[in-house]
């Protein structure tokens, strides 16, 4: 799913111009002006999916985020103020790179300070209303789907229980921050620990031990 998601991204004009004079090290996203991002405000905020950070002081993309589920603290806003609270909390300081190098104003800090909470602006990157109609999401081999959801894939999220389309909506937002993820560059990006791994690697490392069955990477 990696192709249809570089497309997707080259699409919405997320991705910059000339690539092939970039290397490994550098941001490959555009930055957010000319509309091309749009801020997390008002009925945007009840959306979820992969939302980005950026630091508008030293203008740069520092982090992707993954926000669905269950709740309504489950959507961007949610996610926003949750970031917020630990901006002000030492002790989520020591735990995410995040809080220590973006501490909120006037807190102090546990690491060494690259800026303030309050410089960066949360931006949504690609997002999905849970209660509309998410079938080009979650759907296989149809007209319009948009991600290819191999047996394998479904066998082990079906394992988790529960409804099987929050489950996907999940796996679908944990993809975005995963791609958004690799755009950032090296030295700016602060994303630690990403969700998605439950998602994937884990069912990865089990599968390479089996020599004869052929992996199905999402």
């Amino acid at each position: 799913n990696l192709a249809p998601m570089a497309a997707g991204m080259c699409l919405v004009g997320h991705i910059v111009s000339d690539l092939d004079t970039f290397d490994i090290t550098e941001c490959l996203m555009k930055l957010p002006m000319d509309e091309l991002f749009q801020i997390v405000t008002g009925d945007l905020g009840k959306l979820e999916g992969c939302y980005l950070y950026y630091d508008r002081k030293k203008n740069k993309w520092i982090r992707s985020g993954k926000t669905s589920g269950d709740g309504d603290a489950a959507c961007f806003a949610g996610r926003g103020n949750k970031h917020e609270q630990n901006a002000r909390c030492k002790d989520e300081m020591r735990k995410h790179p995040l809080y220590a190098r973006y501490p909120a104003f006037g807190v102090d800090n546990v690491g060494a300070r690259e800026g303030y909470f309050e410089n960066l602006d949360m931006y949504c990157a690609m997002s999905f209303h849970s209660k509309s109609d998410v079938t080009a999401l979650c759907s296989h081999d149809l007209e319009n789907s948009l991600f290819v959801w191999s047996g394998e894939t479904m066998e082990e999220i079906k394992k988790k229980g529960g409804v099987l389309q929050k489950h996907q909506l999940d796996a679908v937002s944990y993809l975005w921050e995963l791609c958004y993820d690799l755009l950032l560059a090296r030295s700016d990006n602060i994303s630690v620990s990403p969700g998605f791994e439950s998602f994937g690697l884990r069912v990865n490392a089990k599968k390479r031990k089996l020599d004869n069955d052929e992996v199905v990477y999402w």
